[in-house]
């Protein structure tokens, strides 16, 4: 059988679609335009919207973290966006920091989220700082030997880091408010 470039470069994406669901939890990646988007919707009874909205807006500030985590805080609509980072395990010449933006849309019963806008940035101690796009990083599977296997051990990574950040933004949300008595 002759295959062409293309048709490679096609089963390659198609693995890796289907080891990205095949792994933890049942995984929500999705591949939209060559980017790594994270998307679902969770549902949540007997608590009203104010009160989901209310969780979400301290779980993002717990979880994500920094001075100011929360990018938009749209109330009257239910929308909230915020900025975060991750740094990945690298040996000691490289550090790597994952950047992204997650997106929680409260309604009635539950609510939605998206991870989008995932990059990465890796410095070379004393060297030079490479910004890295998901598609970039996405199309490293494409590669052959050691670059493919990097390249899949960084995405592994990332998608299990993201994993725990929905698990612990859904936990926080889910969580009963604890009353403080004097």
């Amino acid at each position: 059988m002759d295959f062409s470039f293309k048709k490679m470069r096609h089963i390659k994406r198609i693995l890796f679609v289907l080891l990205l669901h095949s792994g933890v939890n049942g995984q929500t990646v999705h591949i939209e335009e060559d980017r790594i988007v994270y998307k679902g919707v969770v549902r949540i009874a007997n608590i009203s919207k104010q009160e989901l909205y209310e969780r979400a807006k301290d779980a993002l500030r717990n979880i994500i973290g920094g001075k100011e985590p929360i990018i938009n805080d749209s109330g009257e609509n239910g929308t909230l966006v915020a900025k975060g980072t991750m740094k990945l395990t690298t040996p000691y010449h490289l550090i790597r920091q994952v950047g992204y933006i997650l997106e929680l849309s409260v309604e009635d019963g539950g609510y939605k989220y998206r991870i989008d806008s995932v990059n990465m940035k890796q410095v070379e101690r004393g060297g030079k700082t490479i910004k890295i796009s998901s598609a970039e990083l996405f199309k490293g599977i494409e590669a052959t030997g050691p670059e493919s296997i990097e390249a899949e051990k960084i995405l592994n990574e990332i998608d299990l880091k993201f994993q725990k950040i929905l698990a612990l933004v859904n936990r926080d949300i889910k969580s009963e408010p604890v009353a403080i008595s004097n």
